[in-house]
């Protein structure tokens, strides 16, 4: 039996708890402190040099160091010493926060330490900064981040914090392998650009095909080493679907008896080689498919025979010098385009073919392409859930890609009436946000009296962008940077000030500009300021 000694005690347990559980501002000779739960925030002697050495700790830490941070994601408001600290170090950064206690945020709106004008984004939903770090950081400007997690939340909350670093570093990931694509391949795209520039004028763009064709089927179609085993199944299709493949997979269709209506072809070195078909595979193609190429991929590409001739854009500065804006997102290879275009045009159900994302037994392709063999010591090899509950063996690029889908698939559905995504692989990573079905089902469940479109038709009647309309924005972009030149050689910091204001003017300057803005003095700057005028004058040769 429990006697009023033992209900005492235990209401003061309960009222201990619910004191400690309480926040408590601690006034301190340097400004407040803060204690939650028995563990102090934000100590009481001199909580700004505590975050001080928070802040400095997450800047040695950082990937990719050697520009000026203009983002921070951080875990925990306090009472925001720390985010005081981030915005006296970088006025201009922009701070997120994520914050999980709701009791927090309402002390920091009372007590918050900021200057006024220095509010950060606060989000108190994770799944809302997941979008938006996926949003900034992999799609957008913001490069490489301040990354904080103050230390008595980490204690305080251990799996919100582990899931905030987790993410965090996945997508950090991801943008580092696009970053490197970059790397290695912007100079060859920037000329190969600079010689295709002309074909704006006289090949379809299938960025503004949106709203020309009727909902139906999209199969879209990788290189994955499974294609072997349902691909086959494809040839059913007929009418009743489009099938979108990557450049790779065109030969393993073919020899399957499969002809794609579109093979996209988003490489900058010349891989024109691979797409010349033998008679036989021209008798299996026909006369109907479409070539699309990125319109900074290799020249060769565009001067392929057999095809129908088109073109795409895969960054925002080439879309908004050679059409309406409209670029395309991938996750780094030409299956997610075929993905990202099929969404684009409106099409559903929206179905994976052959897209692994991961090695089957010791291959990495389908038969017919390259590199289809596991090498045993590569690095990164991670295993995930598979296709049917079984772990597969992938690698980190491939994951970074099996990441985008995940993305993709998430951001697809919270808008309204989002097509019908589908993994209809025979072997390979599983997709959260896919269903998986098998091919064979899908085929079986198609319409059977699906409309009839001529696809290649279709493109025809695309509007074009006109060489002189080009040509004329090319021109003052070019006056321009020689007014940028000039200015250089009196004052380097007015230039970078002027480089900054004229990017913005224009999604393709920013794009040529960045190097020189990036480079951090006045010799690199003059250097990369000539290598983009000369970049024009070639494009301006090429019309």
């Amino acid at each position: 039996m429990f006697d009023a000694t033992t209900d005492a005690l235990t209401a003061r347990i309960l009222a201990e708890k619910a004191a400690a559980a309480t926040p408590k501002i601690l006034e301190g000779p340097h400004g407040p402190g803060l204690l939650y739960c028995g563990m102090a925030i934000h100590h009481q002697e001199n909580p700004l040099t505590e975050a001080r050495n928070w802040v400095g700790m997450a800047l040695s830490q950082r990937r990719r160091p050697n520009n000026p941070p203009n983002r921070a994601l951080v875990f925990g408001l306090g009472l925001g010493w720390h985010l005081r600290v981030l915005k006296e170090l970088y006025p201009n950064i922009t701070v997120s926060v994520f914050e999980p206690n709701r009791l927090m945020k309402d002390l920091f709106d009372k007590y918050n330490v900021l200057a006024q004008g220095q509010e950060p984004e606060i989000f108190t939903d994770l799944s809302d900064f997941e979008a938006m770090v996926a949003r900034e950081i992999v799609h957008g400007d913001s490069g490489y981040p301040v990354v904080m997690c103050v230390p008595a939340y980490r204690r305080l909350w251990p799996q919100e914090a582990a899931r905030f670093i987790d993410r965090v570093n996945m997508e950090l990931s991801r943008r580092e392998v696009i970053d490197k694509t970059k790397e290695i391949t912007n100079s060859a795209t920037m000329d190969n650009l600079a010689k295709n520039i002309s074909l704006a004028s006289t090949l379809p763009d299938l960025m503004v095909l949106k709203d020309h064709l009727p909902t139906m089927p999209a199969f879209l179609v990788g290189a994955g080493p499974s294609l072997g085993r349902n691909g086959r199944l494809l040839a059913e299709v007929g009418d009743k679907g489009i099938i979108l493949c990557a450049a790779a997979a065109l030969k393993p269709l073919l020899a399957l008896g499969v002809s794609p209506q579109v093979v996209l072809v988003l490489e900058s070195q010349d891989t024109s080689a691979y797409l010349k078909l033998t008679e036989t595979e021209k008798a299996v193609m026909g006369s109907e498919t479409i070539l699309a190429c990125a319109s900074n991929s290799h020249p060769n590409h565009f001067a392929l025979e057999g095809f129908h001739q088109s073109l795409f854009h895969l960054n925002g500065g080439e879309a908004q010098l050679l059409s309406r804006g409209l670029y395309l997102p991938q996750g780094g290879n030409a299956g997610s385009a075929t993905f990202a275009l099929a969404y684009l045009w409106g099409l559903s159900p929206l179905i994976l073919v052959g897209q692994d994302q991961a090695y089957d037994g010791n291959l990495l392709h389908a038969p017919g392409t390259c590199d289809s063999v596991f090498e045993e010591n590569y690095e990164g090899i991670v295993i995930v859930p598979g296709i049917g509950g079984q772990d597969v063996t992938t690698n980190t690029s491939l994951l970074a890609s099996v990441n985008w889908y995940v993305e993709a698939a998430a951001t697809i559905k919270r808008n309204s009436n989002p097509p019908r995504l589908i993994n209809a692989t025979a072997h390979g990573a599983s997709i959260n946000g896919f269903e998986e079905i098998s091919l064979a089902e899908v085929i079986k469940r198609l319409n059977p009296e699906p409309p009839k479109i001529r696809l290649t038709k279709i493109i025809a009647s695309v509007p074009k962008t006109s060489a002189a309309e080009i040509k004329s924005d090319l021109k003052q972009m070019s006056g321009l940077i020689s007014s940028l030149k000039r200015l250089l050689q009196i004052d380097f910091h007015r230039c970078l000030a002027e480089m900054v204001n004229t990017s913005q003017t224009s999604a393709f300057l920013a794009q040529i500009l960045a190097p020189a803005m990036a480079s951090g003095n006045k010799s690199g700057a003059l250097k990369n300021l000539i290598w983009a005028d000369g970049l024009i004058l070639k494009m301006l040769s090429s019309l």
